[in-house]
């Protein structure tokens, strides 16, 4: 075959050559900047000492695999929206044709005759395809978006779960440590009227028992303290930093809320879940989709622009054309109905979810409705336990000074048993009243003041 004779054609390979080189260098160029922002993002931030409950609320971000991945999605829609809105966009392209041909005439055995061109096309209109593509892609991003928000949210609800269990498990091994050393006490002067035979054998192995007992339990309660503070680390995408002292929230302002009517909370619920509005944006998007797919069988309005350059000229080629195309589909087959087909089942599918979220939502309104009715009775009774431990400690200490009774040290443990169970009613009460503005929309997480 012989070499091209023309240079047009050689020149448009070295251009395309030179096109795809810089594409490959730019594309490059992105991955070393995208894995240089991402290295840097991964770094974490330094947990501070003593750790405080607002700033383990402000470590909630797009690093953490939980919020990552639901952002990879809200990203994921986004691109999508991008396609649909690009199907119709101006496309420029080169196209080249070698080809070698034998003509039927006697004047020449063989020729060449290439083809170089160049080629503008675009769609004019599409009769609803691209509208109806883009705006499924629009709801769907709305829908990603109100699942990210709730899961910034639900994060936040998770830390201060671990954030509370830490704090609780200090309490327990506070009081099993005073526990301990009550029981050691004890041990140690039933072993001395051991020793002058004042009690009995069996007497004496039944407070070492005791003590063993108490001193298995502040063993396991110092790790809890460390389990409790790698749940917490990882939480705050911290693997690894365990905080040594945590500091316990003075103000709690869900404590003072009123609670409100079981129907106000649950209408408000219907309206304003983050939850169900992703499902009804999902909806939207699917009967966008839906809607797109019958669009297919609607016209097609195409133009299309060529500048051609040849190695041999014939009078049959065109120098440039322009051509205006429509396109009307007049058999379909099976292809678009079984498409429509499947996004009907899907959008019959989601109706049903939704129909069952908002019934789950109502049912979980009421049992934790209910639930704030009981920690606010329990914290009635917590108040009045705690009061009579610390005048149970004050009496005994006196009688300690006045050596008439010596229970000083297990009044001790029970005031700090009262102060841990205390505290922990408290914390239910705040993260119920959590759950409950996260199902409502309510957004609220930030009343916790350390």
């Amino acid at each position: 075959m012989p070499v091209c004779r023309n240079n047009p054609f050689q020149f448009g390979c070295v251009v395309i050559t030179a096109w795809l080189l810089c594409l490959q260098g730019i594309s490059f160029a992105d991955d070393l900047a995208t894995t240089s922002v991402n290295n840097k993002e991964s770094q974490p931030v330094p947990l501070p000492e003593p750790l405080t409950l607002d700033f383990a609320l402000s470590l909630v971000e797009k690093t953490h695999p939980a919020v990552q991945y639901q952002d990879s999605l809200v990203q994921a829609a986004t691109a999508q929206l991008a396609i649909s809105d690009s199907e119709n966009d101006t496309q420029v392209w080169l196209e080249g044709e070698l080809a070698y041909a034998e003509p039927l005439t006697n004047v020449r055995t063989e020729e060449d005759d290439h083809r170089l061109s160049l080629i503008v096309g675009k769609t004019l209109y599409d009769f609803g395809r691209s509208s109806a593509r883009q705006d499924a892609a629009g709801s769907l991003i709305k829908s990603q978006q109100q699942l990210y928000f709730l899961t910034l949210r639900q994060q936040k609800l998770e830390i201060m779960k671990k954030y509370f269990q830490v704090v609780l498990t200090d309490l327990d091994f506070s009081r099993y440590n005073e526990k301990m050393a009550v029981a050691y006490i004890s041990l140690d002067k039933l072993r001395n009227r051991y020793e002058l035979k004042q009690i009995s054998e069996l007497e004496l192995l039944e407070q070492e028992a005791e003590y063993q007992k108490v001193r298995r339990l502040r063993f396991n309660a110092e790790n809890q303290q460390r389990i409790t503070r790698a749940r917490l680390a990882y939480a705050l995408n911290h693997p690894g930093q365990l905080p040594a002292t945590v500091s316990r929230p003075e103000k709690l302002s869900h404590l003072e809320r009123q609670l409100p009517e079981l129907e106000t909370l649950q209408d408000k619920a219907i309206q304003q879940n983050e939850a169900l509005h992703s499902l009804q944006a999902e909806i939207e998007s699917v009967r966008r989709e839906l809607a797109s797919v019958r669009a297919e069988t609607n016209p097609l309005l195409t133009g299309t622009g060529k500048l051609n350059s040849y190695s041999q000229e014939k009078s049959s080629y065109d120098r440039w054309r322009l051509e205006l195309s429509l396109k009307v589909p007049l058999i379909t087959g099976r292809h678009v109905d079984s498409r429509a087909a499947k996004k009907r089942a899907m959008l019959y599918q989601l109706q049903a979810e939704l129909m069952a979220k908002q019934q789950q939502i109502r049912q979980q309104i009421l049992e934790l409705w209910l639930k704030l009715q009981n920690l606010k009775l329990q914290q009635d009774e917590m108040f009045s336990q705690s009061d009579y431990r610390e005048l149970y400690l004050d009496r005994s200490r006196a009688l300690y000074e006045l050596e008439v009774k010596t229970d000083i040290g297990d009044a001790m443990v029970k005031v700090t048993q009262a102060e841990r169970e205390k505290l922990e009613t408290d914390f239910d009460i705040v993260l119920t009243w959590e759950q409950i503005d996260i199902l409502t929309g309510r957004q609220t997480i930030k009343e916790v003041q350390p």
